[in-house]
């Protein structure tokens, strides 16, 4: 039995590392914060009109909750929805997919409060890019592996020929 080419087994292994990269890139955290003086919860739901005009949720938005002391950020997750516990105080609320118009919107949040802000969004008119540039080298990568497999595979059935 012939061991298999170098070129084989590190296919197999970045195809592996594609697999486990996407697995841990879909997780997603939830670290509980603790503030001294208390806080409370925001929390909703973020939708938008398709090319259709139909409303429909938008996964991995970014809402972000900030004041002049503070920065949080949530992304939605299935059926947009979205949650973030913040301290007290006064915050702009604001969320921005790409390809669509930016919103905010200010909130209060007491000790133990709980709120809930739904957005409805239009679409902005603006392309929204298809390849995120990191994808770019691991597409182009992929390819240059496949082409050196394919043309060492002709290569050595182009020697056993003659």
């Amino acid at each position: 039995m012939r061991p298999l080419p170098y070129v084989a087994v590190f296919t197999v292994l970045l195809g592996l590392l594609l697999v486990v990269g996407a697995a841990v890139a879909s997780a997603q955290s939830n670290p509980e914060q603790t503030f001294l003086g208390g806080g409370g919860m925001i929390r909703g739901n973020v939708y938008g009109f398709n090319m259709w005009d139909e409303l429909v949720p938008i996964e991995w938005a970014t809402v972000t909750a900030a004041n002049s002391r503070y920065s949080f950020v949530a992304y939605t997750g299935g059926g947009g929805t979205y949650e973030m516990f913040v301290p007290m105080g006064v915050y702009n609320v604001t969320v921005a997919p790409p390809g669509y118009k930016a919103y905010s919107i200010s909130v209060t949040v007491g000790d133990g409060s709980s709120s809930s802000i739904n957005f409805y969004l239009e679409q902005s008119g603006v392309p929204v890019p298809e390849f995120q540039p990191a994808a770019f080298s691991i597409v182009l990568f992929v390819a240059l592996a496949s082409v050196l497999l394919a043309k060492r595979t002709t290569t050595r059935r182009h020697r056993h020929s003659k």
